[in-house]
């Protein structure tokens, strides 16, 4: 992994999970593919309402738990933050970057837990 790699991982998670989509978009390169529980995407287009979607129904920010990759490829394990501020399970991303783009992303995380976590945070409201 370059810090040139993880500097737009992280410009790009900074951005989505701060709201600023239009930001978090100009990471993505036009042809990049998402695969994660029950989505998958082959274009920016596609993606970037879905990302709007989810960013929507978490809180703000992110905390990088560790980062570990090989030339353009990052593999990053953080945690997101629920509604009220709330941790929310850990999940792990492996991107892969060319050209200075995002051009693929793998999603992996618990959807139970994290399904039981946004219930709890719902019902706490």
């Amino acid at each position: 992994m370059t810090q040139h790699v993880l500097d737009i991982v992280t410009g790009y998670q900074d951005a989505w999970t701060s709201g600023d989509l239009d930001a978090a978009a100009t990471y993505l390169a036009p042809d990049f593919t998402f695969e994660g529980a029950g989505a998958s995407f082959t274009s920016t287009d596609e993606f970037l309402p879905f990302l709007a979607r989810f960013a929507g129904r978490i809180g703000r920010g992110w905390r990088k738990v560790a980062a570990f990759g090989d030339g353009d490829e990052l593999l990053v394990m953080y945690e997101l933050h629920g509604p009220a501020g709330q941790a929310l399970p850990l999940t792990v991303d492996h991107f892969v970057v060319r050209d200075g783009k995002i051009v693929s992303e793998t999603l992996v995380f618990d959807s139970a837990a994290f399904g039981q976590a946004m219930a709890g945070a719902a019902a706490s409201r």
